[in-house]
């Protein structure tokens, strides 16, 4: 078995420079051997800064003649994604796209159908499944501690200043044509993907608006404000909301149980929002019996042994403050190194990806008949101003 992988990194725009370079820098076994650009200036940049030993501004040439790639992290604006990973594939590289794993929903699929033609691994880059808090949610759920989760939202909510005044370098996610849209392909890639994971269903069908409200034309014509209903598989309602106006970034998952609550946020915290995790249960549990996460954060409130002598311990709010590092793609890379030397499937697959992009693409649909759409869609729909690129086969 190999003991070390060597990595590409497509796209050194700013997700690759904030998030996936200084990742593969900190995974032991994972070696940065190349990078790729349009922008020249940039890959030879980027590629001294973090070691690759290579530096493109042709993809093709360099899945061509970099034999020492394992892997690709394609981090490039939304409308490449599908002939660059089809490329990847093709050259037997195992692959992570950034989200979202495509524009239209015929795009998505042709990723993912390429890359099980080809027999090479395919992880989306839906990084909110890594962040501790709602790994730890996950296991809360799947240890029944708030009982039948029946209702639930993730919520985005990010000026567009914020990213793009600050981190972009490029103003692609501003061009309708290119990325598609921006509250929801964007922002919403995140929402949709944890809400989904963390209800462990399958969207049955959806509704929803995808609208631009707060800024003019001259600015973007993408969206900016996102409402969406999901119907589960399962019976259960989901909530997404995001938005590109807020002044300042909001985030929350809620997720409501039968037998308790859990709420979860990365993206920042406020008055409203002290800790990036809480969990309320209505289970009876003796102190012995808690689940760890929960045992580990619940400090005595008006004894020091409350929890010891009171059988069960009383119900109450527990606040958690898991730690911060390491961080989301951290973790999100050590995982997918793993999954590569140990043959394991990923956490986000590509799959996952494509079925997130159904229920961006049914929010237009749905925006088009001003109804309810039946998942999974039958057509390819194509977000209003997008201009998809010729198809590489």
């Amino acid at each position: 078995m190999k003991e070390s992988l060597g990595f590409a990194v497509l796209g050194c725009g700013s997700i690759a420079k904030i998030a996936h370079l200084p990742s593969i820098k900190k995974t032991e076994g994972v070696e940065l051997i190349a990078c790729c650009d349009t922008n020249e200036k940039t890959a030879k940049s980027v590629a001294q800064k973090w070691g690759a030993k290579y530096w493109f501004t042709d993809y093709k040439e360099m899945f061509k003649k970099c034999d020492e790639l394992d892997a690709v992290i394609i981090a490039t604006p939304n409308n490449l994604h599908r002939n660059q990973a089809i490329a990847a594939a093709k050259a037997g590289l195992h692959i992570v796209v950034e989200k979202p794993l495509a524009v239209t929903n015929f795009e998505a699929w042709d990723i993912v159908n390429t890359c099980k033609k080809y027999k090479v691994k395919l992880m989306v880059g839906c990084d909110r499944r890594f962040w501790t808090q709602n790994k730890w949610a996950k296991e809360l759920l799947e240890q029944g501690v708030i009982g039948k989760v029946l209702m639930a939202r993730s919520s985005l909510h990010e000026h567009w200043y914020l990213y793009q005044n600050n981190v972009a370098e490029t103003d692609f996610r501003l061009r309708a044509e290119v990325a598609g849209g921006a509250a929801l392909p964007d922002t919403g890639a995140h929402a949709i993907d944890l809400l989904t994971w963390l209800m462990n269903s399958k969207v049955k069908r959806v509704t929803g608006i995808a609208k631009r409200l707060a800024f003019p034309e001259s600015y973007t014509k993408c969206d900016d404000t996102v409402w969406v209903l999901l119907e589960m598989e399962n019976n259960s309602y989901g909530c997404i909301s995001c938005n590109r106006f807020s002044p300042v970034s909001a985030n929350v998952t809620e997720l409501y149980g039968t037998e308790g609550t859990i709420y979860t946020s990365t993206d920042g915290t406020n008055p409203f929002q002290s800790v990036p995790m809480a969990v309320f249960t209505n289970k009876d549990y003796n102190f012995e019996d808690l689940p760890e996460i929960i045992k580990n954060y619940r400090w005595p409130q008006k004894f020091w042994v409350e929890d010891i002598i009171n059988r069960p311990v009383e119900k109450r709010w527990v606040p958690i403050m898991p730690p911060k590092y390491p961080n989301n793609y951290e973790n999100m890379t050590k995982h997918f190194m793993d999954c590569l030397l140990n043959d394991k499937a990923p956490l986000v697959s590509g799959e996952d990806g494509a079925r997130a992009i159904e229920v961006m693409c049914a929010v237009y649909k749905s925006m088009e008949i001003n109804g309810w759409v039946e998942l999974p869609l039958k057509e390819e729909v194509i977000p209003p101003y997008y201009k998809p690129l010729a198809k590489e086969e």
